[in-house]
């Protein structure tokens, strides 16, 4: 009785210890199940996969889904941390584009993303995040992206870089500026600077604190004599 009990007990803190580590951690947006050439558009507001998190997140229509080569896709790029798809804005190659990303809910404190570029000429991303929707209202934070495949060999797109950054206020929108065809997002995160990807040694060392007290120690934080 008292091994079932205390089985519940660790059970329990392990599941409240875990919610506690990742609860300010954001909302993660990783693709997984978005298709080669599909648009992004409603993938978060209700139209994704059974397992997709409706989090009311639409995204402009040159907005696009493409798999890596590595995971039998089309992209010419590395695999992305996740394993999942990446996305990108569409147009002519080398024409200056703007995708947005409009989250209707709002959202603060932060924003955090992987990418990978290839932009030439010293051309940059300009990642604007906006308290209006449709890049409009005032703008909280700046990121601006520059070419992180310049040693690449085999790969167009080799490296995945992360990128975030805090700001004061509510978000309503995301404004991506840049050359078509020349960026690669992925495993978005909204609501925080830090990417909301759960990292195995974080539950690991949960796992083994658990382990490291005793039965013993237990029965004594309990009031248990056997």
């Amino acid at each position: 009785m008292i091994r079932s009990v205390l089985s519940a007990v660790i059970l329990s803190m392990v599941c409240l210890l875990s919610a506690s580590a990742y609860a300010d951690s954001g909302e993660l947006m990783n693709f997984a199940g978005l298709g080669d050439l599909q648009p992004v558009s409603n993938f978060y507001n209700g139209s994704g996969i059974s397992s997709t998190p409706n989090y009311g997140v639409t995204f402009s229509s040159n907005f696009f889904g493409l798999k890596s080569v590595g995971v039998g896709g089309s992209g010419n790029f590395a695999i992305p941390p996740l394993g999942a798809p990446a996305i990108f804005i569409n147009g002519s190659t080398g024409s200056q584009v703007i995708g947005t990303m409009n989250v209707p809910g709002g959202f603060s404190t932060g924003l955090n993303f992987f990418f990978t570029a290839g932009f030439v000429g010293g051309q940059t991303e300009t990642v604007k995040i906006w308290s209006g929707a449709n890049g409009t209202g005032t703008v909280l934070a700046t990121i601006i992206l520059s070419n992180n495949n310049g040693a690449c060999t085999t790969l167009a797109y080799c490296t995945w870089s992360v990128a975030g950054t805090k700001f004061s206020g509510t978000a309503m929108s995301v404004t991506f500026s840049g050359p078509a065809n020349e960026l690669g997002l992925t495993d978005i995160t909204i609501g925080s600077s830090n990417t909301a990807i759960p990292e195995p040694s974080s539950l690991y060392l949960l796992g083994t604190g658990i382990a490291g007290i005793s039965l013993s120690q237990l029965r004594r934080l309990f009031g248990a004599s056997k």
